[in-house]
């Protein structure tokens, strides 16, 4: 018993070994640094999180990105300096934040830049294109934004569903092209939510992750959607009819929550023309998303009131994602939403083309699953440059 314990016990020598490498790394890599030349300081930038505009006053939240304290010296609206009073500390340490609330009369459309000096003289600039006042929680502007989530997912993949009768009557080759023509459309879903998690990750900073945040949500959901198969294939040799549309619809669910925050954020920012351009394009754009769920449902019977089951699993992630974007927005997470959307989207390709190998005519290499897949591709692409 005792050699056992021991035996375990060495085991973790690397691991206190490795800990007290780091450490001293951390407390003493400047001096390192300094024998191959020293290292430039930082700029001393604040990270603006968000602006809001109220009555009579703006709201900037900041935060410091750097490793060294930051401090709030003065605020400046279109270079003029300008009195405010702040909602945490002046003084902030690394990741803290505060809110810089300045007195000021804005008029409504006109372009805004907000200057944040630190201490050292280094000044941060938010510019904001036209100033509008940022929606607060109501009871008319959660409907309004309920409404927006409901017209670009929900419907758009519930129209999508009314191919399902034809779908049942078209001969086996066709069953199959639009069944590759589903694992196109989620492909592209899914490297183009997976570019969009790199492009907003990297406007954070450093100290939040960097690269390895949207490697950890895409891994995240791949493993948990690959669970899930696990389950709803129930020890088959992989998931199929209902089970594989419910797969595509939590899929694509979790895409449209980020083109949801796309939504509420540009209503929250005053974006007006952007957010109203964006809700017609992902109507036009969803509309493929449905085909995609009715594809693998076409083998089997499904009731209406799984039809609506699954219109609803894939769209009303719209409806929550307008909510969060409007009310809520985060920096942090919207980059982790999108890159749990291209995990999962991913992972449901694999699933469709093991369900194609399996019982296509001709199996993978059929030139009507070939030209099925590209063909979904080609869809999205196409109804994507609407909102490009």
């Amino acid at each position: 018993m005792a050699t056992g314990i021991g035996w375990r016990l060495w085991a973790l020598v690397p691991l206190v070994l490795l800990a007290l490498a780091v450490a001293l790394v951390v407390s003493q890599g400047d001096r390192a640094v300094d024998l191959v030349g020293g290292r430039p300081p930082p700029a001393d930038e604040f990270d603006v999180r968000r602006a809001e505009f109220r009555e009579g006053e703006i709201r900037l939240q900041v935060r410091n990105p750097q490793r060294d304290d930051l401090t709030i010296a003065f605020v400046t609206v279109d270079d003029a300096i300008v009195p405010f009073f702040l909602e945490g500390p002046a003084t902030l340490g690394r990741l803290r934040s505060s809110t810089i609330v300045v007195p000021f009369d804005w008029v409504e459309d006109d372009p805004i830049a907000i200057g944040v000096t630190s201490s050292t003289g280094i000044q941060t600039t938010h510019e904001v294109a036209a100033a509008r006042l940022t929606p607060e929680p109501e009871i008319r502007g959660f409907l309004g934004y309920g409404l927006i989530g409901l017209l670009v997912g929900v419907v758009p993949v519930a129209l999508g569903l009314l191919w399902l009768p034809s779908l049942r009557r078209a001969r086996p080759e066709w069953v199959a092209a639009f069944m590759a023509l589903t694992g196109g459309l989620l492909t592209f879903l899914g490297v183009e939510a997976l570019f969009e998690a790199f492009e907003l990750q990297a406007a954070l900073p450093p100290a939040l992750g960097g690269p390895g945040l949207v490697l950890l949500g895409l891994a995240a959901s791949a493993l948990g959607m690959t669970f899930l198969s696990s389950r709803l294939s129930r020890g088959r040799t992989g998931t199929t009819g209902l089970a594989l549309a419910l797969l595509v619809a939590i899929g694509i669910g979790v895409h449209n929550l980020g083109e949801g925050l796309a939504i509420g954020t540009s209503f929250a920012t005053g974006e007006l023309q952007l957010g109203a351009f964006l809700v017609i394009g992902f109507m036009v754009h969803n509309v493929t998303e449905g085909l995609g769920i009715a594809a693998p449902a076409s083998s089997v019977r499904v009731s209406l009131a799984r039809l609506v089951a699954l219109a609803l699993i894939a769209g009303s992630p719209a409806i929550l994602g307008t909510w969060i974007g409007g009310y809520a927005s985060s920096d942090l997470l919207t980059p982790v939403f999108f890159a749990l959307a291209a995990g999962a989207a991913l992972q449901v390709v694999v699933e469709v083309g093991r369900y194609v190998a399996r019982t296509a005519p001709g199996g993978l290499r059929s030139g009507w699953v070939i030209g099925g897949y590209l063909a979904g591709i080609v869809a999205m692409w196409g109804t994507g440059l609407l909102v490009g």
